[in-house]
């Protein structure tokens, strides 16, 4: 099934011939294809196979997300991959995040932790900072994909009944915001009858299912924010109902949106 995300894909040498900004005194641009570069080769210095790239813009490559899925780390139910986004409008810091991608449905589940991620301005020494930093962060791919299985096995272990499904939900729409009225519609269908089966019917993992299904179609400017953003709640909810620690959890979310009425 053709998704909304996919209105945003575009190709490899659009990103890598998308003008490049001018560099001033306080800000310090990096293209789109030195970060394409020090990712492939990154991946496979490291011994990881590429099964396919997937590139996304908007504003003509001004904003841009790379994901890289990998064959050759995986289970039955998910797979590893990279994701990165840039920006040539200042809009977006460059970020860098380790994560999965689910096979049944290829909904993103993407962490911001410790030293398997970053996020750093175009400012200062990002320059000089980028060509080892993403290297480095990928070599240490497979123990993050192991946290996430982690995660997975820890929410199919906690079930959640209709009031408790209700309350995360207004939780991420009015606390953490990074939820919309319309992702909410397309959760509530979800819940009736799902797209796809995650095998762990009235789980918490089923739940995260449904709300990156419906984050999966935003804008490409808030892809990766709002996955994020949407991991970073569910690892607290982890906690919360079943005191398994996920450790140095961290998401910045920006640009809060105001509050709407449900529309649902």
């Amino acid at each position: 099934m053709k998704r909304k995300s996919d209105e945003y894909n575009t190709t490899k040498s659009l990103l890598i011939n998308a003008p490049l900004p001018k560099q001033t005194s306080t800000y310090k641009p990096v293209s789109h294809g030195e970060v394409i570069d020090r990712t492939l080769d990154g991946i496979l210095k490291a011994g990881f196979q590429i099964e396919r790239e997937i590139y996304s813009a908007a504003k003509d490559g001004a904003v841009a997300n790379g994901r890289y899925f990998i064959k050759n780390v995986g289970d039955n139910e998910m797979q590893l991959q990279f994701n990165w986004q840039n920006s040539y409008d200042k809009s977006k810091a460059l970020t860098f995040a380790i994560g999965a991608n689910v096979l049944v449905c290829t909904n993103g589940m993407m962490a911001f932790r410790g030293t398997n991620s970053f996020r750093r301005k175009h400012t200062g020494d990002i320059q000089e900072f980028v060509p080892n930093a993403i290297s480095e962060y990928i070599k240490q791919a497979g123990d993050m994909f192991t946290t996430l299985q982690k995660d997975r096995d820890a929410m199919k272990q906690i079930e959640i009944n209709t009031r408790l499904t209700a309350e995360l939900l207004g939780r991420m729409y009015f606390e953490e915001t990074f939820l919309e009225s319309t992702q909410l519609n397309i959760i509530k269908r979800e819940l009736v009858k799902p797209t796809h089966d995650y095998t762990s019917v009235g789980s918490l993992w089923e739940l995260y299912q449904f709300t990156t299904f419906a984050i999966g179609g935003i804008h490409p400017s808030r892809w990766m924010e709002d996955h994020l953003a949407a991991h970073s709640f569910f690892s607290k909810v982890i906690e919360e109902r079943s005191g398994y620690l996920v450790e140095d959890a961290e998401v910045v979310v920006e640009d809060k949106r105001q509050l709407k009425l449900f529309e649902v």
